[in-house]
């Protein structure tokens, strides 16, 4: 759980380009052009961002301990290790955007680990069991917090694209984070949805006990 909601943005640097550039970034952030769905979106300010990002975290560290639970359960200790160190990084209460990819990567980088696993149909100890249902169980909160980030991201993406470029070229200083947070959505959420559906089948050819929402979770993130 993220204990603190205060979001300190350190993206100065990344955004340091004069306005002209900064107002292409953006626009490539969230996709750019005018529709009417765009144009009847609110703007998004400080706080809608501080929601989007906090929206993120959760279900970034959700999938994160269950990544680490996973990880612990096939033996693979450095990826706990690494794990761990991205879940307690993102509770901080300072984020910013290189941090989120970070947490990415790491997390990317453990599930290639865990399917190899996986694949192997390796038998488990009773600990180890344990220790998976342990994960199913942040996965299926990853996907429920993953279900409301799916809405949060559209909605936030739409009010950038109502912008004015005078608006953009200021909210590249300010809105950054949202903006990568939007832009990124769609494949986290897809790459979450995979990934949990493999979790979940090996639980079960394992006889390990999946939760009872698992499905209906997951089927909100597809």
């Amino acid at each position: 759980m993220i204990r603190k909601t205060l979001i300190a943005l350190a993206i100065a640097t990344t955004f340091a380009a004069p306005a002209h550039a900064q107002l292409g970034k953006l626009k490539g952030l969230v996709g750019g052009g005018d529709s009417a769905a765009s144009s009847s979106a609110a703007a998004p300010d400080a706080a809608a961002q501080e929601a989007l990002v906090r929206r993120f975290v959760s279900s970034q560290s959700h999938s994160l301990q269950a990544q680490a639970s996973f990880a612990r359960a096939f033996g693979l200790a450095e990826q706990v290790q690494l794990l761990e160190a991205e879940r307690t990084a993102l509770s901080s209460g300072s984020v910013n955007v290189d941090q989120m990819k970070k947490s990415v990567s790491v997390s990317e980088n453990a599930q290639a680990a865990i399917n190899e696993r996986v694949a192997a149909q390796p038998e488990l100890s009773a600990e180890s069991k344990k220790h998976y249902a342990d994960g199913l169980v942040a996965l299926v909160a990853s996907a429920a917090e993953g279900q409301k980030l799916s809405g949060e991201a559209s909605n936030f993406a739409a009010g950038m694209k109502s912008l004015g470029a005078t608006q953009l070229a200021t909210a590249g200083r300010k809105l950054a984070a949202g903006a990568w947070v939007a832009k990124e959505s769609p494949g986290y959420l897809k790459g979450l949805y995979t990934s949990s559906k493999s979790a979940m089948t090996f639980a079960r050819a394992s006889k390990i006990k999946v939760p009872g929402n698992a499905d209906s979770m997951l089927d909100g993130l597809n």
